[in-house]
């Protein structure tokens, strides 16, 4: 399987950001109970990891949503709001349950400056 090259839509520095992947393969869901998912993000794609920032979930549990192939990798504000405004690298990774690493997206995004520095 070969990975897929995407740029995502802006997100935006210091808020919470949750992607959500649905892994399929001919169209049907894959159970993805075991797996695990590791997103990076880095400005400069030979730096080490784990770059700018990076989310990682644990091994996913036997669940519907890990059934249908649904996995959400999150970033908090507090990881995001150390970003820089600008344009960065990212991959996505997908470790299954024999231990086998495959990139499954790779691609740009752009981090928006936010607005509001203080919740009220």
């Amino acid at each position: 399987m070969s990975y897929t090259k995407k740029d995502l839509e802006p997100l935006v520095r210091g808020d919470d950001w949750t992607i959500k992947l649905a892994i399929t393969s001919g169209g049907s869901a894959v159970d993805i109970t075991g797996y695990r998912y590791t997103m990076t993000l880095k400005s400069n794609i030979d730096a080490t990891d784990p770059g700018d920032a990076q989310s990682t979930t644990g091994v996913l549990g036997n669940t519907a949503d890990s059934q249908a192939g649904i996995v959400y990798l999150n970033f908090t504000n507090a990881q995001t709001s150390v970003l820089e405004a600008q344009t960065y690298n990212y991959d996505i990774q997908q470790i299954d349950g024999t231990g086998a690493v495959q990139t499954l997206f790779i691609g740009r995004v752009k981090v928006d400056k936010d607005v509001t520095l203080t919740i009220a």
